[in-house]
């Protein structure tokens, strides 16, 4: 006999799990089916309890190790190849769990539970199950919306900083119930993402509840995308029209619903209409509804989705006068419009959006209120801004946006400047990023050296005063190699007046300064009088 508190946290595991389990789900079932055979067929030994879980071995095709956690069973772990609960997991369970009660009682007790026709009364081959279950036994959405919620409907997190690790072990218990048809997969797991956000934006309601779930928020986001690029690259099979229609339908909540992610929800919409909705009769259907609302309601997430289906419809005019009503407001999502205008192939529609995007993506960086965002972003566009599209817009819009981005731009406007041969202004550009002569590659300083050379010298003079001010023998040398080499650029100028008066200043201005002084003999720049 088990004592109290094993019982009692076998009683909260076997509840748990009759909640995860559903009988409707043909995976499910033969999850159950095949657990029951190795716990019948005795395959289940060497059965050890400690510190709130168990552990054993299962004899089947190759012996296994599992470890059930009676408190958090998403860290239940078997050495089998499959991903999430395995048969062996439940035979360890039917086996712990004999010992205390019937294995019947149980399966009546879930069967019960989901409210359902004794499916599994009897074990049967896998072969007659399938010949006898309904055919429709996992189809609609409204199952797998069940599943989800059910996934999540006990927070087991006891503080704000569990609530992240509690939820990430719910979607892997989730996704390891996924249909086992290929096809199928990503299906699900777009509405396992796309539901899993509703579930924890109802659970963070408080600030620091939302702070400890924005991450796994952010990953439910990623989890879509890969969804969404598989979905992309197949066939969908007519089977998938009442789970298609669900979402569609429904993706106005992610607009209409009250949320802590605001942001979150208008992406995931917005990732919905662009990549999965591509009918042209359906996007025109929303674009309208949201036209009729866009005018009496002021909100932002609205506004956004109007701009964005009006881009796919190619209503470029009354996006461009969304996007100046709304102003820099839009610069978080102009990147993804960005992308998506460069996909086509003309990109004629790009270059009458540019303007308007830089414009307010450059005014909303410079409002960021820290150094680490600015940069960030500043990165991201430029990601998205490559050579290719940069030289659809008007040199002077584009080197406005570099100048106004500085220093984060610093790279590209140098690049920038390089290629456009504007050696002065790229050479202020070092000097304002007190980038000095040390750092910049001799390949680059031969080039300007030779098609510019005036524009070097400020930065020469520069590179030369902070190495004689190290004070140190080593920075000493450095800078009269950079003498001996400014020295040539104004002979080449034929400035040679101007460079006498520059070295004798320098030199009257370090006379006790012995070292250098040696070193500018050593030089030659300096002649003994003897």
């Amino acid at each position: 006999m088990y004592n109290k508190q094993l019982l009692n946290s076998l009683q909260s595991y076997s509840e748990e799990l009759q909640d995860i389990l559903d009988p409707r789900s043909e995976v499910h079932q033969k999850l159950v089916q095949k657990g029951m055979i190795l716990f019948r067929q005795q395959l289940v030994y060497g059965v050890k309890f400690s510190n709130g879980k168990v552990e054993a071995k299962v004899r089947d095709v190759s012996p296994v190790h599992v470890e059930l956690f009676f408190e958090h069973m998403g860290n239940n772990t078997c050495t089998c190849p499959e991903e999430g609960m395995c048969r062996h997991q439940t035979a360890l369970f039917f086996t712990v769990l004999s010992r205390s009660q019937s294995i019947f009682l149980w399966m009546q007790e879930w069967k019960e539970h989901w409210k359902i026709n004794d499916l599994l009364s009897s074990l049967q081959r896998g072969s007659d199950l399938l010949t006898k279950m309904p055919p429709s036994s996992e189809t609609g959405p409204e199952q797998w919306l069940e599943r989800i919620k059910n996934a999540y409907h006990h927070v087991s997190a006891t503080n704000f900083f569990q609530l992240d690790e509690w939820a990430r072990t719910c979607y892997r218990r989730l996704i390891g119930f996924a249909p086992v048809e290929r096809e199928w997969k990503p299906l699900y797991q777009l509405f396992a993402a796309c539901e899993s956000v509703k579930v924890i934006n109802s659970i963070a309601t408080e600030k620091k509840k939302r702070a400890h779930l924005s991450s796994f928020v952010q990953q439910m986001l990623e989890e879509a995308d890969e969804a969404l690029a598989s979905l992309a690259t197949t066939a969908s099979p007519f089977a998938f029209d009442e789970y298609l229609h669900y979402l569609r339908e429904n993706s106005k909540s992610f607009l209409e619903d009250e949320t802590v992610f605001p942001t979150e929800y208008t992406d995931i919409y917005m990732k919905l209409w662009a990549s999965l909705f591509k009918h042209s009769s359906d996007r025109r259907k929303e674009w309208s509804r949201l036209q009729e609302i866009v005018g009496d309601i002021h909100d932002d997430r609205i506004n956004i989705a109007f701009i964005h289906l009006s881009i796919l419809l190619e209503e470029d005019e009354l996006a461009l006068k969304k996007i100046d009503q709304l102003g820099a407001d839009t610069a978080p999502y102009a990147l993804r419009w960005m992308k998506l205008l460069q996909a086509e192939r003309t990109k004629s529609r790009l270059t009458a959006f540019l303007p308007v995007f830089i414009n307010h993506i450059t005014t909303f960086i410079s409002s960021l209120p820290r150094n680490y965002e600015q940069a960030q972003f500043t990165r991201a566009l430029f990601q998205v801004l490559d050579s290719g599209t940069a030289i659809k817009l008007e040199p002077a819009l584009l080197e406005k946006a570099y100048i106004k981005l500085l220093p984060h731009s610093r790279f590209q406007y140098n690049e920038y400047l390089l290629t456009k041969q504007d050696y002065r202004k790229w050479a202020e550009l070092q000097a304002y990023t007190e980038n000095s002569l040390e750092y910049i590659d001799r390949h680059t300083i031969d080039m300007v050296a030779k098609q510019d050379p005036g524009a070097l010298q400020p930065l020469y003079h520069d590179t030369i005063t902070v190495l004689i001010n190290n004070r140190t023998r080593d920075s000493y040398k450095r800078a009269v190699r950079y003498l001996k080499r400014l020295q040539k650029l104004y002979k080449k100028e034929k400035k040679m007046p101007q460079w006498e008066l520059y070295l004798t200043e320098l030199l009257g201005r370090t006379k006790r300064l012995r070292a250098f002084q040696e070193e500018c003999r050593k030089g030659k720049l300096i002649h003994d009088e003897s």
